[in-house]
């Protein structure tokens, strides 16, 4: 995990030490969260699996990616979905969604956590407040049934919190692990006078088996020392039994917010910029994680036409349509040896027309995103109507649906969780 130093020029250091504070901030940073489409009236909903490359429901994922409903709960087995204060889920709109796509759970919740005095917001509805965390729960919670999801909600409504504040919460030892966390950068528990009042959560809430995580910053957003010790943790984590997954952006290689980066001063340009350094988005690039990008259904695709025809084996691409799945090359972090032999393959056989004043082409650094799972027209009850949806925000509680009901067949059959993912996903890409 050896940091790259100067990368093309630009020294990392100096690109993220001019954001402080910026990371607990992530609760209210639109590019990470998905986005919305059309609405729909309830008699434009189809169930059909001729529809799937317009809407996407969760027979459509069952059927895209061959695996059927769940029929078990081990007690040793939940879901991990992660969100962060004001983005908050209203019951209201799981029941509508499961009134139509998963009756038996009609009425179910998630397990709620409330770390450092995160609540859920349902006074203020909107797409902005609601979409995140119902897209994630309705995604994750009618794919594993009868299994749990449990919701960690973190942070106040005052101060918000980042990814270290959550990372604090499952792990004690992390709170002072290389003298703590950076009060510049994260949330700092107590909160007065209006914000919680209680002590940081330092431990005390255990790790799910799968914990996935639909919000991102930018490499450039934090210092490398910050990232560091943060990826640290993914990879105690990950040895610890815990998949830990991240989407990877909604951007391409812009970051969030579809911005690129000043080489000289570090600094980001203007929004969809098309000159300066490519953008990698954090945690997306720390080896110790599984970051996962969107995929989209071809348009005119028959999925249950494509499962019959066993000559058609890709239905999907790359997402394209209102947002363009995020992936490059890391600034800080080395290649890890998993992926040295597709990092070289694809430079060998797709290298992008872009040199080394664009992005890192050094074929030295971390590659991202590992996986892609579909990420376009969900359909997802938010406010109380049924919308499409788009993002990586969807991707990933997909693609750890699919890890836990992995891990719910192995822990019935007395084995381990699957853990850290990477190094046998890249060994067996099939």
């Amino acid at each position: 995990m050896k940091r790259q130093e100067n990368i093309n020029g630009v020294d990392p250091n100096a690109i993220g030490s001019i954001r402080t504070g910026f990371a607990a901030t992530i609760g209210t940073v639109s590019g990470a969260l998905p986005k919305q489409g059309a609405t729909l009236a309830p008699s434009e909903v189809s169930g059909q699996l001729e529809n799937c490359d317009e809407q996407i429901t969760p027979d459509c994922l069952r059927s895209l990616y061959q695996f059927s409903v769940g029929t078990t709960a081990n007690s040793q087995n939940s879901y991990g979905i992660v969100e962060y204060t004001p983005q908050s889920y209203l019951p209201g709109d799981l029941d509508i969604f499961f009134s139509n796509f998963s009756t038996k759970q009609v009425g179910a919740r998630p397990t709620f956590k409330s770390v450092d005095g995160g609540v859920l917001l349902n006074t203020n509805q909107s797409f902005e407040i609601n979409g995140e965390s119902d897209l994630d729960l309705q995604v994750a919670m009618s794919l594993i049934y009868p299994q749990t999801v449990t919701l960690f909600q973190v942070g106040d409504l005052i101060e918000g919190a980042s990814f270290n504040n959550f990372l604090d919460a499952i792990d004690g030892s992390y709170c002072t692990f290389e003298g703590g966390d950076d009060p510049n950068d994260d949330a700092v528990y107590p909160d007065p006078p209006d914000g919680y009042i209680g002590p940081a959560n330092c431990g005390g809430y255990s790790a799910t088996k799968v914990i996935s995580t639909s919000y991102s910053l930018n490499e450039a957003d934090v210092t490398p020392a910050y990232a560091q010790r943060q990826c640290q943790e993914y990879m105690k984590l990950g040895l610890q039994g815990v998949t830990v997954l991240y989407s990877s952006g909604d951007y391409g290689v812009a970051g969030n917010l579809g911005r690129c980066i000043d080489p000289t001063t570090g600094n980001y340009t203007g929004t969809n910029a098309a000159t300066g350094m490519f953008n990698p988005s954090f945690p997306g690039t720390c080896p110790y994680i599984t970051s996962v990008g969107a995929t989209q259904v071809q348009n005119n695709t028959n999925i249950a036409q494509v499962l019959a025809d066993a000559t058609n084996t890709q239905p999907e691409q790359a997402c394209e349509t209102v947002i363009h799945s995020g992936g490059g090359f890391s600034n800080v972090f080395s290649m890890p040896d998993y992926q040295a032999s597709a990092v070289h393959t694809y430079f060998a056989k797709h290298a992008p027309p872009y040199g080394s004043n664009r992005f890192n082409n050094s074929q030295r650094s971390r590659g991202f995103p590992d996986v892609s799972a579909n990420g376009a027209n969900y359909v997802i009850a938010v406010d109380g109507n049924y919308s499409l949806v788009y993002g990586t925000s969807a991707s990933a509680p997909m693609f750890g649906s699919l890890i836990t009901l992995i891990n719910e067949e192995r822990l019935n059959a007395g084995k381990s969780s699957v853990g850290f993912l990477n190094n046998v996903l890249y060994q067996n890409p099939e």
